[in-house]
């Protein structure tokens, strides 16, 4: 059954709402993390894929086989995604700024959750 168009109104008026509260934080924190995955998937087979990491003398980086593999394995260890996110921010790899940018809130995210001073992460991000 559709929604009328009234219902559709009083639905976004209450997602408004739950954000500017607060109520939402949770899943807006999900949703950037889930985001930051795809990013860091993306790039893992950009990494994997080239030709300096495999001439470098080193193996092969050993990647997982697909997206859910990759995720599975952020999501067994509690801080991997975090680690993750900050050492795609210190190696300077080739990121597009948004991901960039999503990647240092979630870092924020985290500094703030443990009640410590921001990180210094926003030091390659050109102002807008």
């Amino acid at each position: 059954m559709a929604l009328s168009n009234a219902e559709r109104q009083r639905r976004y008026r209450q997602k408004l709402k739950a954000r500017a509260s607060g109520e939402a934080a949770g899943d807006l924190v999900r949703t950037m993390a889930e985001r930051a995955a795809t990013a860091l998937w993306t790039l893992e087979k950009h990494r994997s894929g080239a030709p300096e990491s495999v001439g470098s003398g080193t193996p092969p980086r050993a990647i997982a086989q697909d997206f859910a593999q990759f995720r599975a394995g952020l999501a067994s260890h509690p801080r991997a995604l975090i680690e993750a996110c900050r050492q795609a921010l210190a190696t300077r790899v080739p990121l597009d700024t948004q991901d960039r940018h999503l990647l240092a809130s979630l870092l924020e995210i985290d500094a703030a959750l443990r009640l410590q001073s921001l990180p210094a992460v926003n030091a390659g991000i050109p102002p807008e």
